[in-house]
């Protein structure tokens, strides 16, 4: 069932916020850019591999920023870590 336009507007006029906020109070220097900059990182090599042809793997929070963490062995990680039972 698609999604009424207000419900769209309900989920991207917070989100507009929290972009503007976000934007306005970065810094380079502080641990919390760091954090965000970690996690769109790992956002972006999640959906990259969840696009090839390779078991897709789910996209949290923790996911994206042990994958943004680590890098390339933080995807092999979550890669083995959905794999187990």
């Amino acid at each position: 069932m698609p999604a009424s336009p207000l419900q769209s507007l309900a989920v991207l006029i917070p989100a507009a916020l929290l972009l503007t906020l976000f934007s306005l109070r970065y810094d380079p220097q502080k641990p919390h850019a760091r954090w965000m900059r970690h996690g769109v990182v790992g956002l972006l090599l999640l959906c990259i591999w969840n696009l090839l042809p390779l078991p897709h793997l789910g996209i949290n929070p923790l996911s994206a920023m042990v994958t943004g963490t680590l890098g390339l062995p933080g995807l092999g990680l979550v890669a083995v870590m959905n794999m187990l039972p």
